[in-house]
């Protein structure tokens, strides 16, 4: 298949193009990128066509798919010009600034014939993929309760670029992953949300520096995202907790090597070595923990590489791929009602007439 890739920030440079570069019987026929700098460092490391303007690379190459890595603000416009242009899309998280640009984007594929999926990676890593696949199993039981946190120091004052500027970033740009998620780990969008966002008193305006999250499945399970950009102590980027009737099952992600050896809450004594290069994931009963996974180097390209890989699958064959431009939808459903319910103070029943509601608005 020949695909093409706009936008050669983070992105594009770290993940899309080192993925593509992995995968065989793909052809890269296009970079875009405004930045001339950019642009000439993706044609010398991975010998492909450059361009700086998306319609120079539709006039010149016709691309099967699309890899959009740009910012969020652009990527309803770029969905729909590529669709347009035939292309099926690859479009980075978060999908777009609204369920509005959500249903137009989708809309216009119906139309072209054409799919679209999103890139969200941390899904498909090893630990957080073998969480997922322990629960769906069904062997310790089902899904009680799960959570996911995030505690770095990252306040909006040290935020750069595109992020830097805007104001719904924490839930929105990074929490989207958490919400994914945990939908994929419950298999259905929450029935209703209630939400916080915060300052944490460090700043002026309504940044939400701190995000917590309530998200309520059928039977009454819930889930919760916590997020804590002003965290001064060990970082923790992504988190999680998944409790079944028998078994908590745990990944972390980040490098780790740790022995031990006591008590720790727990009135048996144990020994215990830790080790994963970029993240873990285990089993626990009581004190006792069993491996599960870990993460490889470069998690996040392998991840993409594999989302890309299926994706491509799912494109040729018409199947479903690991993350729906549909799915996505929802999962920007759930992100606009829980700034919505931060705003108003309220629990939000996610509903036709709240979607109705809420349609256009938008973050970032």
């Amino acid at each position: 298949m020949n695909v093409a890739v706009i936008g050669l920030g983070n992105a594009g440079a770290t993940l899309h193009l080192p993925a593509l570069a992995a995968m065989r019987d793909i052809d890269v026929v296009g970079a875009v990128d405004l930045d001339a700098t950019r642009r000439e460092q993706a044609k010398a490391k991975f010998r492909v066509p450059v361009f700086a303007r998306v319609d120079e690379l539709f006039a010149s190459a016709r691309p099967d798919v699309v890899c959009i890595g740009t910012p969020p603000g652009s990527h309803a416009a770029l969905c729909l010009q590529s669709l347009e242009a035939g292309a099926h899309v690859l479009c980075e998280k978060p999908f777009v600034s609204s369920i509005a640009q959500a249903d137009m984007v989708l809309a216009a594929a119906r139309a072209a014939g054409r799919r679209v999926a999103l890139n969200h990676e941390f899904r498909e890593m090893p630990v957080f993929k073998a969480v997922r696949d322990a629960v769906s199993s069904g062997a310790t039981g089902g899904l009680n309760f799960a959570q996911v946190w995030q505690q770095i120091d990252l306040p909006p004052s040290a935020e750069t670029g595109w992020r830097g500027d805007m104001r719904q970033r924490t839930l929105y740009e990074a929490g989207v992953h958490f919400v994914d998620f945990l939908m994929a780990l419950f298999g259905e969008r929450p029935r209703a949300v209630q939400a916080w966002t915060s300052t944490g008193g460090v700043c002026d305006g309504a940044t939400d520096a701190v995000a917590l999250l309530t998200m309520e499945f059928s039977r009454g399970r819930l889930a919760t995202v916590t997020q804590n950009r002003l965290g001064k102590g060990e970082s923790q980027y992504f988190e999680v907790r998944a409790d079944t009737d028998r078994a908590s099952f745990r990944a972390s992600f980040g490098g780790r090597a740790r022995i031990s050896a006591g008590l720790f809450r727990s009135p048996r004594p144990h020994v215990r070595v830790e080790y994963g290069i970029a993240g873990l994931a285990w089993k626990e009963v009581g004190a006792t923990r069993s491996m599960l996974a870990r993460n490889p180097k470069a998690p996040n390209m392998v991840a993409t590489r594999d989302v890309f890989e299926r994706s491509l699958v799912a494109f040729r064959d018409g199947t479903e791929p690991p993350a729906s431009g549909e799915f996505a939808r929802e999962v920007m459903t759930v992100i606009v009602a829980a700034y919505h319910s931060a705003a108003t103070g309220r629990r939000l029943t996610i509903d036709d007439a709240l979607v109705a509601e809420l349609r256009d608005v938008h973050l970032g």
